[in-house]
Order: C-alpha cells, then structure tokens, then sequence
C-alpha cells in the first residue's frame, strides 16, 4: 500500500501544533500561483476561507492536490459550522476545519462528531479526494483537525467548556466580530483594555486545557501574547506588504 500523506500530514501538523508554534496564512481568493509560493515558504498551514473568501470546493480539491508534495496542511475555514459544509471540505481532501461561531460546548461537540464517522461521530462516508487516494478503508483515515472559532460575545462564558470538549484541536479567536460583538470598534483592538483582558482570558483557558489558541496579526506580537496559532490575515497582504517594501526603498 502506497504512504499514505494525508494521513502523515494530519498527524505531524496535529503534533506541532500541540508542542509548539504554528504560522500560516489565510487564503480568501485561492490563486494557484500565490498559495504555491506560500507552499514553498517555512509556512506550516494554509487555511482557505470559505466564510468570506471566494474558495470553492473545487478549490478545496485542486489545492490540496497541488501542495501534497510540500510540508503544508490545509484547513478549510467552512462558510457556517453545519455537518454539510464540513463533510464537503473534508471530501475534498482538507487535513482539517476552522469552524466559525461556535458559542457552547454542544456546538464544540457537534463540529467533533461532524468529521468523525460512526460510531465516533455523524460524518457521512462520502469517498476519496485529493490527497487521500492511499487509504483503502475507514481504519486508515487519521481524525482531521479541528479548531473552534471563537467571536462573539455570547461565547466568553463557554469557553471554558469548549475547551474541554474531547476532538478539539485549537481555539482561533476572531478578534474583529468578537470586538463588534462587544460594541468596540474593530480600529480599538489593539488597545481597547475590556477587549485585551477577554482575549487573555481565552487564552488563559485554552492553555489549561493544553489547546492552542490563534488569531492573525504581526507574528512576533501575537507569539508574546501566548498565541501559538500565528496567521497572516490575508495572502493580498503579503502583496501589500511587499510592495510598501519596495516604494520605500
């Protein structure tokens, strides 16, 4: 039976996560062209953005088969966190999901029980995608990873709860909706004190609970903070980065 990659990419991605820092970008457009750069980079992950990018499944599907020879796993942020939507990313050969507005335990466990087949979980055995044309039953495949997005304001009082949620992999905190959920201006989440001191403490629970915790922002400020996810907001922002860099020399 040929390696199975899929399976040793999950697995490896899983293990650096849980023992130390991992760096990323989030992809909203999918242009083949730019996620190759960043799959030739020191880059850990790329997740693509399905909630407010222009990813398709298609792309999905395409992306993962053209990264599979390089070091870099592959998240899909899904467009909600409903079984339908993640069974779909995960069809297509993502390693894992970011799952957005999760706000209680039971959601926690649902996301859980969505990339999980049974008896374990709810996921319905749809076949092989990109990537994961090694295995040869159901005992092959290796629980993708899964990471709760935390952004509202009606999820601070649960998540200490979802951390403990067994099949959890990480917590990613959206500062920006967590902010307008909070009635603070996105422009303040930098300095607003109310916003800073709810940040920590989910990064406090995470950390109890031996989960990482993520967000996206200057790499080196968010490492000093305690975030162990560390993602670049956007690829257009590494183009924006690079062409300040050369108008200023």
């Amino acid at each position: 039976m040929p390696m199975n990659t899929h399976s040793q990419k999950i697995r490896n991605f899983r293990h650096k996560s849980q023992e130390g820092t991992v760096r990323g970008v989030r992809v909203i457009y999918g242009d083949r062209a730019s996620v190759d750069l960043i799959a030739q980079s020191q880059m850990d992950f790329i997740y693509l953005d399905q909630q407010h990018g222009t990813i398709t499944t298609r792309d999905i599907y395409e992306i993962t088969a053209m990264v599979a020879p390089y070091d870099l796993a592959v998240l899909v942020r899904t467009p909600d966190n409903g079984a339908t939507s993640i069974g779909l990313a995960l069809d297509a050969g993502a390693h894992g999901v970011l799952a957005p507005e999760i706000e209680s335990a039971s959601q926690a466990r649902e996301l859980v029980a969505s990339t999980r087949f049974p008896p374990a979980g709810a996921r319905s055995w749809g076949g092989f995608a990109a990537g994961q044309s090694g295995y040869s039953s159901q005992k092959d495949f290796v629980d993708p990873i899964c990471w709760a997005l935390i952004e509202s304001k009606s999820a601070l009082d649960e998540v200490e709860k979802i951390v403990q949620v067994e099949g959890v992999d990480g917590i990613y905190v959206g500062r920006f909706d967590l902010a307008l959920s909070m009635s603070i201006s996105p422009d303040n989440i930098a300095t607003d004190t109310l916003l800073i001191a709810q940040i920590h403490t989910i990064l406090q629970q995470a950390k109890a609970a031996g989960l990482p915790a993520g967000t996206s922002g200057d790499f080196s400020t968010l490492a000093d903070q305690g975030f162990r996810i560390l993602t670049v907001r956007s690829e257009l922002e590494l183009l924006s980065v690079g062409l300040q860099k050369y108008l200023k020399d």
